[in-house]
């Protein structure tokens, strides 16, 4: 299996709704700046660890690390905002297109949102390729 880890630093952003506007008859919708530029940070960190997106199937892991607030100050997990399953969005909308073809190739993902103290807030992702993986439900085991 080959799998590919980096870390994107600054306070992760959960992925919001896009807005929609009607001006003069016209509509249309677009992502919340905070939401795009972090996105960009994310993509543009990937592109550094990823010569080629990969085309099949991925399993991806994220560690999200949030500041903690001074009233959670013996608190590990985060059992606030924001949802865990809105960063995850940011974090595999931003890797399409990098770290493999389209997110319909994600197959499995696990996450985790957790405090910080002294270390800085960021994400710690790594992206496995499925592609090699053997088939676990076909073992014969009386060979």
């Amino acid at each position: 299996m080959q799998h590919v880890f980096f870390t994107i630093k600054g306070d992760p952003v959960p992925k919001a709704r896009a807005r929609t506007v009607r001006k003069g008859g016209r509509t249309w919708s677009f992502t919340p700046k905070k939401v795009a530029e972090w996105e960009k940070i994310i993509k543009n960190e990937a592109k550094k660890n990823f010569n080629n997106p990969f085309s099949g199937p991925v399993m991806v892991s994220m560690i999200f690390y949030i500041s903690r607030p001074a009233s959670r100050r013996k608190d590990i997990w985060v059992p606030t905002t924001p949802d865990l399953d809105n960063l995850e969005k940011a974090v595999l909308d931003a890797l399409n297109g990098v770290a493999y073809i389209d997110d319909r190739f994600v197959v499995g993902k696990n996450a985790q949102k957790k405090y910080v103290r002294k270390e800085d807030p960021g994400v710690f992702v790594r992206v496995t390729n499925l592609s090699q993986q053997v088939d676990l439900t076909k073992f014969n085991k009386e060979k």
